[in-house]
């Protein structure tokens, strides 16, 4: 196999990723992986529409890639849009200005196929899974085993969207924070039990999670990998997040200002669905979709 550079782009509902990998004979090696925080999905779940502001923080950031990109001189790259621009009525427009922005096309993918990619990403082994990504704007629960998917479904419970409509004000009130339990219970109860194998979850949620376990100032991928979070653990520490101001939420170790608002409502869905599969703990990945892409890309 001839070598060749590739890259994935994940255009988030609240981050953009990118990953530029090497590719041989022996396999991939990755080069870069890089996260920014963009907000894109600001307002889309009540106006259906991506904010000015919003498309020019993302527009600024897909610029710097592009500057990496060809710092690099990547040969193939990949890019694909996910919940808000599902949702968004002028997702044409701005996939224009991203379009302009990178260089390459954007490719809006359905929740089924961001579920699909996102197992494809995450899954290492064989052993019975279930892919856990909780996004911006979706949540995406991905079952397989001998990383062939036997159940997948896209749910609109997302950590910004709930932050929208019950969390705009830190803290939220136990009324709102009760709403929020109401509507992701009522989302999760309508997949069976039973199609749940032990769960792998990625996206920022989770990793903040075990950065604040571990006690992290800086994002270190390496002890973040395969972290094994505890469900007593997002128990205790969805109580404490619930109870935060703003100030008290950015001060935690391992929380990014960017993420900090969307923490609670993240946990909460996370929160729920270990409740739901009634399993004691889950494992963190920082992987996903952007590694889906990629593998499917050699």
């Amino acid at each position: 196999m001839k070598n060749h550079r590739i890259a994935s782009i994940d255009i988030g509902t609240n981050t953009l990723l990118m990953t530029i990998a090497d590719v041989s004979a022996d396999g991939m090696t990755i080069l870069a992986d890089t996260h920014s925080i963009a907000r894109l999905g600001q307002d889309v779940d009540a106006s259906k529409t991506i904010q000015p502001e919003a498309v020019k923080r993302a527009v600024e950031i897909l610029k710097r890639y592009k500057e990496r990109l060809d710092e690099l001189d990547v040969h193939r790259i990949r890019a694909v849009g996910t919940s808000c621009l599902r949702d968004a009525q002028n997702r044409d427009e701005v996939c224009k200005e991203f379009e302009s922005a990178l260089g390459c096309p954007v490719e809006v993918i359905t929740g089924d196929e961001e579920a699909r990619l996102c197992f494809i990403g995450t899954v290492e082994n064989d052993e019975p899974t279930t892919v856990l990504d909780i996004g911006g704007g979706s949540t995406e629960i991905i079952s397989g085993r001998n990383q062939e998917i036997t159940f997948r479904t896209s749910l609109d419970i997302g950590a910004v969207r709930l932050t929208e409509k019950y969390f705009r004000n830190l803290p939220p009130t136990t009324s709102q924070v009760q709403a929020a339990f109401d509507e992701v219970r009522e989302a999760i109860h309508t997949i069976d039990k039973e199609l749940f194998y032990p769960l792998r979850v990625v996206a920022g949620t989770p990793t903040t999670l075990a950065a604040v376990c571990l006690g992290l100032e800086q994002f270190d991928a390496a002890k973040i990998h395969n972290y094994p979070l505890s469900t007593l653990s997002v128990h205790i520490l969805l109580r404490q997040l619930a109870d935060s101001t703003f100030d008290e939420l950015i001060s935690m170790p391992g929380v990014h200002p960017g993420r900090a608002d969307i923490l609670p409502a993240g946990t909460l869905i996370l929160h729920e669905f270990l409740r739901y599969t009634e399993q004691l703990k889950c494992t963190v990945s920082v992987k996903g979709l952007r590694y889906g892409v990629l593998k499917e890309m050699v």
